[in-house]
């Protein structure tokens, strides 16, 4: 017997485990559709496809079951279109088990067999109440899998919640290349949804990976529908002024940044990429792949004084929300270092 269990998984809670387990008792194959499969880091749906997959995929493993498949369900504008995209993903199956009433409709008008989750208890897990107790900064990690618990942990999951509840979805990504090729790179950056990289190395080419020099990158990045723009407006390699204010840098090339972060072409590219923001998903791109080793990381601290959420992709399934800066202090409208 094939059964499908749908839901979102935001996160994969104990009633979601406690489901799965009921049902490898009687099924020879358990389907598990994860919906909203193109939906991130907003309120009702914070985390990727990919990490809710982990979350199930780890926390189902960690129980010894292997007979389940994953796949994912993207959202469609209408109910017919849906349906269609779910038999044309999962496949042929005998029931479906699900908590969502209009899902439960869609299944029904089509005639599948769609059975009832017993013992949910519903009030207690829930996906929006355990948002809503994050927010509260209550603890939640009685209410998840290990499994589940650890990956959130990976991802800075709390604070991303958090942030997203704080900033009303006004968000920046960052990533650095480092030494990636050139298809795994992409991969990650479409797994968090990625619309325009926005390049702020002040020299955008490498010698040692070609792949990214500006050319190669942007015809890419174009050819998986991804747009690309340069700011060397935002780009690093400043020197650092005689008298300057930013006395905590003792790297010069940081006071350097630090003290071009004053400049009224600074200013303008901030602008700019705010406005690029409120209309794209975007990710400032520089070489270096940990944050705190690079420009963007002084540009992160900007953002968040300005009340955006930064998510520093470090790889796959592994981000970091970014907190500012201690020694940062707002100056003007900008911010100094001391």
């Amino acid at each position: 017997m094939e059964i499908l269990f749908i839901g979102r998984f935001q996160p994969f809670h104990k009633g979601h485990f406690n489901t799965v387990l009921s049902i490898a008792k009687k099924a020879d194959t358990i389907k598990i559709a994860i919906g909203s499969k193109q939906v991130s880091f907003t309120n009702r749906n914070p985390f990727t496809f990919e990490e809710r997959k982990e979350m199930v995929e780890r926390s189902l493993k960690k129980e010894n079951i292997k007979n389940f498949l994953i796949f994912g369900v993207e959202d469609k504008n209408s109910n017919n279109k849906w349906f269609k995209s779910l038999i044309d993903t999962v496949g042929y199956f005998d029931s479906c088990y699900t908590k969502n009433r209009l899902v439960y409709d869609i299944l029904t008008k089509n005639k599948k067999e769609v059975k009832s989750i017993k013992n949910f208890e519903k009030n207690k897990f829930s996906g929006t109440r355990i948002r809503r107790l994050i927010t509260e900064n209550k603890k939640v990690e009685e209410l998840l899998p290990p499994e589940t618990w650890k990956v959130i942990k990976k991802i800075d999951g709390l604070e991303r919640i958090k942030n997203i509840h704080k900033t009303k979805e006004r968000r920046v990504f960052t990533i650095g290349h480092s030494t990636r090729d050139i298809t795994n790179f992409i991969d990650i950056i479409k797994e968090y949804g990625i619309e325009e990289i926005v390049d702020i190395r002040t020299i955008a080419k490498s010698r040692h990976n070609p792949q990214f020099n500006s050319d190669n990158l942007k015809t890419v990045l174009v050819e998986n529908g991804i747009g690309y723009k340069q700011f060397k407006e935002l780009g690093g390699l400043r020197k650092a002024s005689k008298n300057s204010i930013n006395t905590f840098w003792k790297n010069s090339s940081f006071r350097g940044f630090a003290d071009y972060m004053q400049k009224k072409e600074f200013k303008e590219g901030i602008a700019k990429l705010a406005k690029l923001s409120a209309k794209k998903r975007i990710a400032i791109m520089c070489a270096e792949v940990l944050p705190w080793n690079c420009h963007r990381s002084l540009i992160a601290d900007l953002l968040t004084a300005k009340h955006f959420s930064v998510t520093h992709i470090i790889d796959h399934n592994e981000t970091l929300e970014h907190k500012i800066n201690k020694h940062a202090r707002e100056y003007y409208g900008n911010l100094v270092y001391k």
